[in-house]
């Protein structure tokens, strides 16, 4: 039971560890720095012009993205191989809900390197100047809409919830950090649904105290990096 716990609090660091320190920072760099760069709303031709004239980054953040959600499943695997014996459905269920992401994610890359060709005449070279601008605005809103407000969020909620749920089964951490994890969740899957059903300037609102419910998943994995796990007080099944 000793090896078991010693073993699990590792695994648990690890991964707390691959979100802080390999996860967050890209997060930061591709969905805050490089879309105040280059992303104008309402602006095809500022946007495209910036995209140009920042090439480079724009790529870099292609190739950060991709390899920030990757270490991200990675992340939910190794509490899907601790959490496994408290909860095999529970497990699966968190752990799916984050695979179902993967070809979403590429997808939507995929849109933002197309609109990159688009603007460097590669695809269509009928295309003139203002459609191409046209089409990469409209290429690269749509990764914004599908990655950010979209089908992400929803995800997320989806493995948060599970992850909570045990949280509170297990005993590994404090029953505060499950409950706040479960919120998070349902806000992630209420912010998705809202902003498709809500798309009105009241909804800014609302969707600020959402996203302020995302602040147990952080204090869960910080819990998890800097404590390990307690010692488990159910029985597994």
């Amino acid at each position: 039971m000793e090896a078991t716990l010693h073993s699990n609090s590792k695994t648990t660091r690890l991964a707390a560890s691959l979100f802080f320190f390999l996860c967050v920072p890209p997060a930061l760099w591709d969905q805050f720095y490089v879309p105040q760069k280059i992303f104008m709303p309402q602006d095809p031709v500022a946007t495209s012009n910036n995209l140009l004239s920042n090439e480079f980054i724009f790529r870099a953040s292609i190739v950060t993205h991709l390899a920030g959600f990757l270490i991200f499943v990675m992340m939910v695997l190794l509490f899907h191989r601790c959490f496994r014996p408290v909860d095999k459905h529970l497990s699966r269920l968190m752990l799916v809900s984050v695979l179902a992401q993967v070809p979403i994610v590429f997808v939507f890359e995929i849109f933002n390197f197309t609109a990159l060709m688009i603007l460097k005449s590669e695809p269509r070279l009928t295309f003139d100047v203002a459609q191409q601008q046209e089409a990469a605005y409209f290429l690269m809103r749509m990764s914004r809409y599908g990655v950010g407000a979209g089908m992400g969020k929803l995800f997320l909620g989806l493995c948060f919830i599970p992850f909570g749920m045990l949280v509170l089964r297990s005993g590994f951490a404090p029953r505060i950090i499950g409950l706040l994890l479960i919120i998070g969740g349902m806000g992630y899957v209420a912010d998705c649904c809202i902003s498709i059903l809500l798309q009105r300037a009241d909804y800014v609102m609302v969707r600020s105290f959402l996203m302020y419910t995302t602040v147990g998943y952080a204090l869960a994995l910080l819990w998890f990096l800097v404590k390990g796990v307690r010692e488990q007080k159910v029985p597994t099944y």
